[in-house]
């Protein structure tokens, strides 16, 4: 008889919460919040502040982050594009390390009706701390690609609310991983 070897649960809690908050996230609706196109057609652009969590499948390793971004609207089409800047904190469990990185991306979407959209994008790092410094240097840092979806909560002024739920392929790396993000922006 072959032993199975237990699943060491305290280890996996984050991961398994990760798993079942981005499942509900996904049966509840798509939008992204790091690109929050404006909903409006009279109104074309729009800045957005987000902050986001997410766990790297991969390896032991979470992450959280913030990023400004300016969207776009095609004019009468439900189509957008942004750019962004990030900052982002990423914890190694196993190594016991913290980087912290800036990254640059740009992003399209396309709504999906009022409130929900779906999107892609592609980011590169271009400042971390994985030094032995430990401070902020230029690099020639990894390539990044995600997609996404998310849902936006209209707010008076026709500011807006969003949550969005983002699966990234860190193609520098080979690794996966899932983030959540909550923006606030403003169309003008």
């Amino acid at each position: 008889m072959k032993r199975v070897k237990p699943i060491r649960l305290e280890k996996n809690v984050s991961k398994i919460v990760m798993v079942v908050w981005t499942t509900l996230i996904g049966f509840c609706g798509y939008a992204q919040l790091s690109n929050n196109i404006p909903r409006a057609e009279d109104r074309s652009n729009a800045f957005s502040l987000s902050a986001s969590y997410g766990e790297i499948l991969d390896r032991e390793a979470w992450f959280y982050g913030f990023s400004g971004e300016y969207a776009r609207r095609l004019k009468k089409a439900p189509v957008g594009f942004a750019g962004s800047l990030m900052w982002d904190s990423e914890k190694d469990e196993i190594k016991d390390k913290t980087v912290g990185t800036f990254t640059a991306a740009v992003t399209g979407s396309y709504l999906l009706g009022k409130r929900f959209s779906i999107g892609t994008g592609l980011g590169k790092g271009f400042a971390d701390t994985d030094n032995p410094d430990r401070k902020y240097k230029f690099t020639n840092g990894d390539w990044t690609t995600a997609l996404f979806g998310g849902y936006q909560i209209p707010l008076k002024n026709k500011a807006s609310i969003g949550i969005s739920l983002s699966y990234e392929y860190n193609i520098s790396a080979k690794e996966n991983s899932l983030s959540i993000d909550m923006a606030f922006g403003i169309p003008f």
